[in-house]
């Protein structure tokens, strides 16, 4: 008994057929293309990412740098104005103790300047007495030579504590001068200190900076992900629909 004969499928169920046989293709090429297009953008992105890592480590690393050196410069400013306070304490100390000395020096000279005083006054009471009595001739002459010798002492040691006294006013000016002066030199060492406490601090934080970027994992391209551009890339799914069809056939 024969076969029967196959019908011949229709014609719309055959265009069917075809049409759903190239949307399988276009399918087809088009994952292919976006496999390679998610290949090549993620090698990309990793290349930008690691490419970022190196630059910003080497800027903080510049960073740092440049703080270390601005940070060296402020130490040695700090160094030389503890010098100069130093310095300048060990000074005024000594304008201290010289003022100490001249005031009792002044003092000394007044109290003998007063003694003196006191004698002319003494002696001019003498010298009243003498001119009444017998021998006033003689004694008046001798008591008038004391009062005379009294009173030069009395001038010059006037003169001495006058010239003390524009002495001591001038040292006092040179201490207080100094005193301005360590003042300042205390306010700027407070300052460059708190500036070599905060580069300290941003020089930690640029190291802790630099140690991240140079520690940071390098991914590792997988071996199914292709290291070349994909040379379909750009190209559209149809080109690609009819080189997947010559490759069917």
């Amino acid at each position: 008994m024969a076969a029967p004969l196959e019908e011949p499928e229709e014609p719309e169920l055959l265009l069917l057929r075809e049409e759903n046989q190239a949307l399988k293709i276009q399918l087809e090429a088009t994952r292919e293309a976006g496999v390679q297009a998610l290949r090549w953008a993620s090698k990309q992105l990793q290349e930008a990412q690691e490419k970022r890592a190196e630059e910003l480590k080497k800027f903080h690393e510049q960073e740092n740098q440049d703080i270390q050196v601005l940070n060296g410069r402020h130490e040695e400013e700090l160094r030389g104005r503890l010098q100069r306070s130093k310095d300048l304490l060990e000074e005024l100390r000594t304008k201290g103790v010289l003022l100490v000395e001249m005031k009792m020096r002044i003092k000394r000279m007044e109290e003998e300047k007063q003694q003196l005083l006191e004698k002319k006054v003494m002696l001019e009471k003498k010298l009243q007495e003498v001119v009444a009595g017998p021998e006033g001739d003689q004694r008046y002459l001798h008591v008038h030579e004391q009062i005379s010798t009294l009173k030069e002492q009395i001038c010059h040691l006037h003169r001495l504590i006058q010239g003390q006294h524009r002495h001591l006013h001038d040292v006092i000016q040179e201490a207080e001068e100094l005193r301005h002066q360590l003042q300042q030199q205390e306010e700027k060492i407070e300052e460059l200190g708190e500036k070599v406490a905060l580069l300290e601090a941003q020089n930690q934080e640029l190291r802790d900076k630099v140690r991240f970027w140079s520690h940071q994992p390098k991914k590792k391209v997988s071996t199914a992900v292709g290291m070349d551009p994909p040379r379909d890339l750009g190209v559209s799914p149809y080109s690609m629909l009819t080189k997947l069809r010559k490759q069917k056939t």
